[in-house]
């Protein structure tokens, strides 16, 4: 009898544990509201399994319309017209359709298409499109009255149409992932805003009215803050300039709303721009993802780490929560807030980390590393760091060297040959929570993309300190990366990683698939087969060269996603997968 009690308690917290995760990586999420007419709010929400366009008319939320296929973006005309981005089985080339009332009208199905703005009356659509050559994003409108596309200009690269205003189309032409201007078109000549010297990161242009206009930028500054340039003289200056970085803003009458990078967190300000008065308005710790004002009202997504991602309403001085998204069960509030820390690195230099703790009691740590690498782990909500989190793990993430958030400076440090101090910060931050007494036994390491990278070149260089590691999307071999990435990204990620015809002696000694031999820890290794970012080639490579040095290694290739796992059946599926793994090495 007492063995039956026994046994049937570790069957209970078998499956405690188990269900605990599946809640964790079945919570859905809302993002990206906009006003619609009237009291209309539309975002976007994963309730149904992938991401689509909802509505709430301020009683019920429903769809917008049914669609196979993730809606990654939209835009809502004056008139109520919504335009949709949409692609299939996570494959990132994004499709444009209109939807209004009954009728879904197709705009531009080929390429690769980056939705842009309306015109003010409603019946134009400007977006950028890789139609003609498979390569550059050129400028494009679509006519709702001919039912007919026409290219505007040819601008080589990468373009985001921002906003179309009475005075024209202003567009975002990226140089790099970190370098950008701002560009006019108008009565068909294209004119650059912005100009510049040296690398500077300009975007996000919103016109103000009598030829103003304000964006985003970190020209002649470390961070990136808020300007402000006069069409006619192309004279320019700070609105706002601060130490930390200015992500989001918007702008109605005389008033501003913008929000800081303070060390991960969001902080949301209004400010009346006449005057300079500024105002901090109080919300829950975590990172604004998009925000939009209107009629003095405020309409944003705040994405935390203990209460998910979801839209909120600021009125009157009152935040309100507009949706509540299934948690399954999962109460989010019991897991703590992250800690901030900062840890010395091999060459003295200074790294911010966040220290994630378990709602009870620890069994072991992941170390986390974001991808990007232009890009930085903040207090957020992810699906996977919080099921890790529920399974007892503390996720320790470090912004190692290369990520955003910490200045124009720090982010070039990983640049090409510079990546082994960024390695080398992953290696040190593992030995630091280990003399801290955080880690009490050996770590595993996870990440995705350009983090999933980081986690095979720290297996190789460190061996011994690591009990296992799970690879997401990431890259093997840099050379064959940059040979098969889609081909309007290679240049931007030559800027980064360093180029095939300059630098490929660097870029195979960066390589994974050249220390490989040394990576003795077993590995689990997830790819979407249609990633057009990093081509599904890097896994099957990594897993069949450590196959043959008779490693553990499992390989797990999802035939319906891309770069990212994008359906919550999938994610549920294989996180879970990933979590047993996880488990299975971080106790031996």
């Amino acid at each position: 009898m007492p063995n039956n009690v026994h046994m049937s308690r570790d069957v209970n917290l078998y499956f405690g544990v188990s269900l605990s995760i599946k809640r964790a990586l079945s919570i859905r999420s809302a993002t990206s509201p906009r006003f619609g007419k009237g009291k209309a709010i539309y975002y976007l929400s994963d309730v149904t399994g992938s991401m689509q366009l909802w509505q709430f008319d301020g009683t019920r939320h429903d769809v917008v319309v049914p669609w196979e296929g993730r809606v990654s973006d939209y835009r809502i005309a004056n008139d109520g017209t919504i335009v949709i981005a949409t692609d299939f089985n996570g494959d990132e080339k994004w499709r444009l359709y209109i939807i209004n009332d009954d009728v879904v009208v197709p705009v531009s199905l080929e390429g690769v298409n980056y939705l842009g703005a309306w015109s003010p009356d409603s019946r134009k659509l400007a977006f950028t499109s890789t139609l003609d050559d498979g390569q550059n994003f050129n400028l494009y409108v679509y006519d709702r009255d001919t039912n007919s596309v026409v290219k505007l200009a040819d601008i080589p690269g990468i373009n985001i149409v921002e906003e179309w205003s009475d005075v024209g189309i202003f567009i975002t032409h990226y140089e790099t992932n970190l370098h950008s201007t701002i560009y006019w078109y108008r009565d068909g000549e294209l004119k650059e805003l912005t100009k510049h010297s040296g690398e500077t990161w300009s975007h996000s242009p919103k016109y103000l009215g009598n030829g103003k206009l304000l964006y985003l930028t970190n020209a002649d500054w470390e961070y990136v803050g808020i300007a402000q340039i006069d069409l006619t003289t192309g004279n320019w200056r700070y609105v706002i300039q601060l130490d930390r970085d200015v992500e989001l803003f918007d702008v109605w009458r005389s008033y501003l709303v913008f929000t800081l990078n303070e060390e991960g967190s969001s902080g949301l300000y209004y400010m009346h721009m006449p005057s300079g008065l500024t105002h901090k308005i109080t919300i829950p710790r975590g990172v604004i993802t998009s925000l939009q004002y209107r009629e003095e009202k405020l309409l944003f997504s705040l994405s935390s780490v203990n209460r998910g991602h979801e839209v909120y309403l600021y009125q009157s001085g009152v935040v309100r929560q507009i949706t509540d998204s299934p948690k399954f069960g999962l109460a989010l509030d019991k897991i703590p807030e992250p800690e901030s820390v900062w840890y010395t690195s091999h060459d003295g230099r200074k790294i911010q980390a966040n220290i994630y703790r378990p709602p009870g009691e620890a069994k072991g740590v992941v170390v986390y590393l974001h991808g990007g690498p232009e890009s930085q782990d903040r207090p957020e909500f992810k699906p996977l760091l919080v099921a890790l989190l529920m399974s007892g793990l503390i996720v320790a993430a470090p912004n190692y060297r290369g990520s955003t958030g910490f200045g124009k400076t720090f982010v070039h440090l990983d640049d090409v040959e510079k990546r082994w101090d960024a390695i080398k910060d992953v290696e040190t931050f593992a030995r630091w929570l280990m003399s801290e007494g955080i880690a009490k036994k050996k770590p595993c390491v996870i990440g995705g993309s350009y983090g999933g990278y980081l986690t095979l070149m720290s297996l190789a260089m460190a061996p011994e300190i690591w009990a296992c590691g799970v690879e997401m999307m990431g890259i093997f071999n840099l050379v064959t990366f940059l040979e098969r990435t889609a081909p309007w990204r290679r240049r931007y990620r030559e800027f980064e990683y360093g180029s095939l015809e300059k630098h490929r002696d660097i870029l195979i000694q960066l390589s994974p698939s050249t220390h490989v031999e040394k990576i003795t820890a077993p590995l689990m290794v997830i790819h979407g087969a249609n990633d057009i970012r990093v081509p599904v080639y890097e896994a099957e490579q990594l897993a069949k060269r450590l196959s043959e040095l008779g490693r553990e290694v499992k390989l797990i290739i999802l035939p319906d996603e891309g770069h990212t796992i994008t359906k919550v059946e999938n994610r549920v599926k294989v996180y879970t997968e990933a979590i047993k793994f996880i488990m299975q090495h971080i106790s031996t």
